[in-house]
């Protein structure tokens, strides 16, 4: 029978502690099939980097002072980041909570499912930030980026837009009743934030009522701080963005904890 956490505060510093217990045995599962994983992970991203770049770069010549190819590169690395995380919080969590109750025999060691969604989403945003900063070595090597004293800076962005995505992806595995249903996740969800969050084109381009209701997606945020960082200019975005994802990622964290624990933990 699935025991109930202890009563405490809803993450103690000793949750982070246990939880890299977690992404700990994810990882080392993750090491007998990463190259998959990976080809999987960034290989989307860069078909849509080259393709779009190039193709609607022969027709758009130049986006806010820098070429097509480069406008959306900063973008596609957060598109690399979200997409990683959200795969692996949806398919790959419910898998493990759902189907093969590796959440069960995790909760039959002294982990509490706080450690639990933690660690899983720790590791989601590890995946993300992996493939993102392989994104960021391809566009190096594209000429794309020479910012290298930013680095530190983009892979922390990108960590914060992994943990966040993976947040939301918890919470929908957590409700989700079978694989099916994650269709209307990567559909409603998903791919309005692709292409709608400024990684294609300028937000300002979209009415003002559509394009102030995609601000409260961290994907927009992310890809205004990866843009500053690669190119500079306009400081007041970034740092909203920043005080946005400081708010969202520990907000999105807990209550995705509070439906596991809805669903996993029956009331007493």
């Amino acid at each position: 029978m699935i025991r109930r956490p202890p009563r405490s505060t809803l993450f103690p510093y000793t949750t982070l502690f246990r939880s890299t217990r977690v992404w700990q045995r994810n990882f080392d599962v993750f090491k007998s099939y990463y190259v998959a994983s990976i080809v999987g992970n960034i290989g989307e991203p860069i078909l849509y980097l080259f393709g779009i770049g190039v193709g609607l770069g022969a027709l758009v010549k130049e986006v806010e002072g820098v070429s097509y190819l480069g406008f959306i590169a900063p973008g596609m690395m957060a598109a690399a980041s979200m997409n990683a995380a959200a795969f692996e919080c949806t398919f790959g969590a419910y898998t493990r909570m759902a189907e093969q109750k590796t959440w069960d025999g995790m909760l039959a060691t002294p982990l509490s499912l706080n450690d639990i969604v933690l660690g899983e989403i720790m590791w989601g945003a590890t995946k993300g930030t992996l493939a993102s900063f392989l994104m960021l070595v391809i566009l190096i090597l594209a000429g794309l980026f020479d910012r290298y004293e930013e680095i530190p800076l983009i892979m922390l962005n990108m960590f914060a837009l992994g943990a966040s995505i993976a947040s939301i992806a918890i919470c929908y595995s957590a409700v989700s009743r079978s694989y099916e249903f994650f269709n209307f996740f990567f559909t409603l969800f998903l791919t309005p934030m692709l292409l709608f969050t400024g990684i294609y084109f300028p937000m300002d381009r979209l009415p003002s009522w559509f394009s102030s209701f995609f601000m409260i997606f961290p994907t927009t945020h992310s890809v205004a701080i990866n843009r500053f960082l690669f190119y500079g200019g306009d400081f007041v975005k970034p740092i909203i963005g920043s005080l946005f994802l400081l708010a969202f990622v520990p907000i999105a964290v807990m209550v995705a904890s509070r439906l596991a624990k809805r669903r996993l933990i029956p009331p007493p």
